[in-house]
């Protein structure tokens, strides 16, 4: 019993510690991009950083997604900026939710797999987190949207994943 309370303080301080490097991104959901309400197939021909803010605007978050800067996205999903050509990270920024999405084109076709097995990594590692702490966010870790079309591959998780496949096309 004495563990299990360890464990969840423990939890509960990468969570606050990770929401307070999250705080710091740049909230750029007011950048004028489209509301996301006409979204279709055209989507494809998005680059992945619109495919990013599509998503970002047009699926229902219950938290706030926020921009972290680059240092985040080799941190969390060990992605360095020579890995891939462009693309978008948004993380929640209370640290309550496993709500994320990731979006990024590889210089190549082993680029993208590299960046599917991050994918994969990061989710498992929000599992271990979420499991015990907010186990109601398993459900969407159980079930992420992962979609790869080209040298792009497209991350969401959220409640509404056909809303999501929806807009990644």
């Amino acid at each position: 019993m004495k563990m299990k309370k360890i464990l969840a303080v423990m939890l509960a301080a990468s969570a606050l510690m990770t929401a307070g490097l999250t705080a710091c991104g740049d909230d750029s959901s007011s950048s004028g991009k489209d509301s996301g309400t006409s979204q279709s197939a055209k989507e494809s021909s998005k680059s992945a950083a619109e495919v990013a803010d599509a998503l970002k605007d047009g699926v229902e978050f219950k938290d706030s997604l926020n921009e972290p800067d680059k240092g985040m996205i080799e941190k969390l999903y060990g992605l360095s900026e020579d890995m891939y050509k462009e693309g978008k990270l948004y993380i929640g920024s209370g640290g309550a939710t496993a709500e994320e999405i990731a979006c990024f084109t590889a210089n190549d076709a082993d680029g993208a797999a590299k960046i599917k097995e991050a994918y994969e990594k990061r989710i498992e590692d929000l599992k271990k987190t979420f499991e015990n702490y907010v186990p109601e966010e398993m459900d969407k870790l159980n079930d992420p949207v992962i979609v790869t079309k080209g040298n792009s591959v497209y991350m969401c998780l959220s409640n509404d994943n056909d809303k999501a496949k929806e807009i990644i096309g």
